[in-house]
C-alpha cells in the first residue's frame, strides 16, 4: 500500500524501543561497514513473510525477463495471421496467440521487461532528484527549505496520473517519453520523504557529536545522515514501482505508452481487446501480470519499512 508522504510520520520509520540503535563505529561515522549485516538482519530477517515471498517473486520475474533473449521463447514479433487468437496450448503456444498471431507468452515476457524498465528507471531518477532536493532542504537553512519545499508543493498540485497524461500527450508516445513522464510524477513525493527524514536525523545525538568534533558538511551528510535517512526513502520508492507499472499500463492501453509492435503490458492489453468476446481468458493475461506487479512491489516496500521500524516478524 502506497503511503502519502505528506501524512507519513517520521516516528513510523524510527526503530522501536529495544531495537539496535547506532553505536560504536556506526554512530561515529562509519555505518557503511555494517551494510551487509544490516541487510541480512534487519531488511531480510525482519521482513514479514508476505514481503519476503513478494521479494522472491519479483526477483524471479526480473531474472526471467533479463534472461529472456537466451531462454527458449518464441519470437515476440513474428506475426502469423493464420494463427490469430489461438487458445491455451494450441499449436505449441502455451498461452495462445494475440490478434496478430504472435505468441502471447513471449509477448508477456518481453512486455513485462519493458514495463519493469518503465517502472524502475523513473523511480531511480526521481529518487536521485528527490533525495537531492530533500537533503538540501532538510539540512539547509530556513530560507532554502522554504523555497525548495514550496517548489515541491507546486508539483504536488498536479495529480500524478494527470501530469503523466499531459506530458505523454505533449511529447508523444515512446519509452523515453514514458520514463520522463513517470519521473516527473514522483519527484515531489520522494523529496517530501527525504526532507522529513533528513530534518529528523540531523537532530540526533551522533550527528550533533560529529558537528561538535569539527567534521565537515560533506562527511556528515555522507557518513552520518545519508545511511540513516536513505532506507526510509528506499522503502517508499520501492513501493512506487508497482504504481508506475500500473500507470504505464494505463497509458499504453490508451495508446500513449510504448507504441506497437514493441511489447508492453498496456499495449498488449489494448491489442487483446479483440479476444474479449471470443476468448476472454486471453485478454486477462496482461491484466493479471499488471495486477501482480502492482501488488508485489508495495508489499516489498512495506516489508522494508516494517523492518526499519522494527515491526517485522521472523516468520
Amino acid at each position: 500500500m502506497i503511503t502519502d508522504p505528506r501524512t507519513t510520520s517520521a516516528s513510523a520509520l524510527t526503530p522501536t524501543p529495544g531495537a539496535p540503535t547506532p553505536s560504536g563505529p556506526a554512530a561515529t561515522g562509519s555505518p557503511a561497514g555494517e551494510g551487509g549485516r544490516f541487510v541480512r538482519r534487519r531488511l531480510l530477517s525482519r521482513m514479514p513473510l508476505r514481503s519476503r515471498v513478494a521479494l522472491g517473486a519479483v526477483s524471479l520475474i526480473a531474472l526471467g525477463v533479463v534472461l529472456a533473449p537466451v531462454l527458449p521463447f518464441a519470437d515476440p514479433y513474428a506475426a502469423d495471421l493464420g494463427s490469430r487468437l489461438l487458445g491455451f496450448g494450441q499449436d505449441g503456444h502455451l498461452l495462445g496467440t494475440d490478434s496478430q498471431g504472435r505468441d502471447l507468452l513471449s509477448r508477456l515476457v518481453y512486455g513485462t521487461r519493458t514495463s519493469l524498465v518503465a517502472g524502475v528507471v523513473p523511480i531511480l531518477i526521481a529518487t536521485a532528484i528527490g533525495l537531492a532536493i530533500g537533503i538540501t532542504a532538510g539540512f539547509s537553512g530556513r530560507v532554502a527549505n522554504l523555497l525548495l519545499m514550496r517548489f515541491v508543493d507546486i508539483l504536488f498540485a498536479f495529480p500524478g496520473v494527470l501530469l503523466a497524461l499531459l506530458l505523454a500527450l505533449t511529447l508523444g508516445n515512446g519509452l523515453g517519453t514514458l520514463i520522463l513522464a513517470l519521473t516527473a510524477v514522483w519527484i515531489a513525493p520522494v523529496a517530501r520523504i527525504a526532507e522529513t527524514e533528513v530534518a529528523r536525523v540531523k537532530e540526533l545525538d551522533f550527528v550533533t557529536a560529529a558537528r561538535s568534533s569539527g567534521a565537515g558538511l560533506v562527511p556528515i551528510l555522507w557518513k552520518q545522515i545519508l545511511p540513516v535517512a536513505l532506507p526510509a526513502v528506499v522503502a517508499y520508492s520501492t513501493s512506487l514501482v508497482g504504481a508506475n507499472v500500473a500507470i504505464a499500463g494505463g497509458l499504453g492501453f490508451i495508446g500513449l505508452g510504448v507504441p506497437s509492435p514493441q511489447a508492453e503490458l498496456g499495449s498488449i492489453l489494448q491489442e487483446m481487446q479483440a479476444a474479449v468476446y471470443t476468448n476472454p481468458s486471453l485478454a486477462l493475461a496482461p491484466v493479471i501480470v499488471i495486477l501482480a506487479l502492482s501488488v508485489m512491489f508495495p508489499l516489498v516496500g512495506d516489508g522494508i519499512r516494517d523492518a526499519i521500524a522494527g515491526r517485522g516478524r521472523e516468520s
